[in-house]
């Protein structure tokens, strides 16, 4: 009996010997890994990049901006300009002139081109002209390059309503069939049945008590400001107003400086 149960237990100590022996020399197979949801690009492949269309209408108006920032500037400059005396000119002119250069440097893309020449074109004749005046100019040059700035500020001003896409109007004379940049027809304003003057830049215009440069100045007109005309000089030189906010009250501009709609004015005798 002894030795028969001495046999089953080394039987089974030589079975479990073995099964040891068997698990240690079994390989494990890992489990495959998931595939990629895609490839990557080699690594010395170029990155793609992408450059935004400046001239894309989301895009127009932070370029259109870039331009107009320097344009704001020269136009405080030039309304500081019309206060001051031919010897009070010079460190004014000589701002104007920075900011000329400025804008001569700025690059633009090919879109806005256009616009840049006018704002630069602008900007030399208003210089010259103060150039002029300091130095002692004829009136009539004066005013000739006055009146030259005053409409290149206006096709720069309809030029950049263009590139941004608004309905424009001009003071000069009409296509038959304007439109705007989205195939609209652009809207005109209509002409008032009175006589009415404007400001129409770049900077503001004295208004004097008496029909004269050498008048005492009553105020100014401010660039964009409207008043009504209620009469002129016999040559029309001079336009009588109504002073802006000042309800009665009447003074003088000189009608090179001034946009005029509607009927000309009646033909006064300045009170002395």
């Amino acid at each position: 009996m002894k030795t028969t149960l001495k046999r089953l237990l080394s039987i089974s100590a030589f079975i479990l010997l073995m099964l040891a022996i068997a698990g240690c020399g079994q390989t494990i197979t890992p489990a495959p890994a998931p595939s990629p949801s895609h490839t990557p690009p080699p690594a010395n492949s170029p990155t793609p990049t992408f450059t935004p269309d400046p001239c894309a209408q989301e895009n127009i108006d932070a370029e259109i901006q870039r331009v107009n920032r320097l344009m704001r500037e020269f136009d405080d400059a030039a309304t500081l300009s019309s206060y001051l005396t031919r010897d009070q000119l010079k460190p004014t002119i000589e701002d104007m002139q920075r900011i000329r250069r400025n804008a001569e440097d700025l690059t633009v893309p090919a879109c806005l081109t256009s616009l840049r020449e006018l704002q630069i074109t602008h900007m030399n004749t208003y210089i010259q002209t103060l150039l002029v005046f300091m130095g002692g100019g004829d009136q009539e040059t004066v005013n000739q390059g006055i009146q030259l700035s005053r409409q290149l500020h206006e096709l720069y001003a309809i030029e950049m309503a263009k590139q941004q896409g608004a309905p424009i109007s001009s003071t000069s004379t009409p296509d038959p069939t304007p439109t705007n940049l989205k195939g609209k027809p652009a809207t005109q304003p209509p002409t008032p049945s009175v006589p009415i003057v404007t400001n129409a830049g770049p900077g503001g215009i004295n208004i004097r008590i008496k029909p004269s440069l050498e008048g005492r100045t009553a105020g100014v007109l401010a660039f964009g400001q409207s008043a009504l005309a209620v009469g002129q000089t016999g040559d029309g030189s001079w336009i009588k107003i109504e002073v802006p906010g000042k309800s009665g009250q009447t003074a003088w501009v000189y009608a090179a400086l001034v946009q005029l709609s509607g009927p000309k004015p009646l033909p006064v005798i300045p009170s002395e």
